[in-house]
């Protein structure tokens, strides 16, 4: 089977997972924390002015319990800390620190290397249409 016979949706969570893993592996090669997918995740979905492990596992559709385990990992690296939720005492909120704000600046300059790199190896007019299907309004998810 050709790639373009491939299901739609298989194609884009390999490519997506194509495109973590780069960033992760230019990441680290530059001296920045090594970091799994799922540690990825938290800070793809993480707000700047902080987020509930609950609302990150709901963003992310994870157990809770998979949020807490990367989010003390994060922790351990020193690039997120947990405050208490005011909302609910029973709950924490989870914060970039500043090396963490430095790991998402990082990243941001490297999305845009990867791009290059991609536009290299595919073609320019390539990325711009995937691009524009992506930014399309694709209206709700179907029933």
């Amino acid at each position: 089977m050709t790639m373009t016979q491939q299901n739609l949706g298989r194609l884009l969570l390999e490519r997506f997972r194509w495109f973590d893993g780069s960033l992760r592996a230019l990441l680290a090669a530059e001296g920045r924390p090594t970091l799994t997918h799922a540690h990825s995740m938290v800070f793809a979905t993480i707000d700047t002015d902080g987020t509930g492990q609950a609302e990150l596992a709901r963003r992310i559709g994870v157990t809770r319990q998979a949020v807490h385990q990367s989010v003390s990992e994060l922790a351990d690296l020193g690039l997120v800390t947990l405050t208490p939720d005011p909302a609910d005492g029973r709950a924490k909120i989870v914060e970039l620190t500043q090396a963490g704000r430095a790991n998402v600046a990082a990243a941001i300059a490297t999305f845009a290397r990867i791009e290059e790199e991609l536009a290299a190896r595919i073609g320019r007019e390539a990325i711009d249409g995937l691009r524009a299907a992506l930014v399309a309004e694709w209206g709700d998810p179907l029933p």
